[in-house]
């Protein structure tokens, strides 16, 4: 089973910092979720548990044609 992980809540900021080494992503498009895959299914699952999946089928396509068979963290 593919352990089950919440996505990163937001934080507000006066303005972005740049500092070497590191990367952001600005928050514009209003979602946040995590790609969750298993075998050839894929799930797109928001904050809130819900599964976007059919509300976005080229990130599904494109999840399922990842070379590896689950997306989840090695221990």
């Amino acid at each position: 089973m593919i352990p089950q992980y919440a996505p990163m809540q937001p934080t507000l900021v006066k303005q972005p910092f740049h500092r070497a080494g590191w990367v952001y992503e600005e928050k514009v498009d209003g979602y946040r979720m995590l790609a969750y895959k298993d075998g050839t299914h894929v799930r797109l699952v928001s904050r809130s548990k819900v599964d976007h999946g059919k509300r976005f089928p080229e990130l599904v396509a494109a999840s399922g044609c990842s070379p590896s068979s689950d997306a989840g963290p090695r221990r």
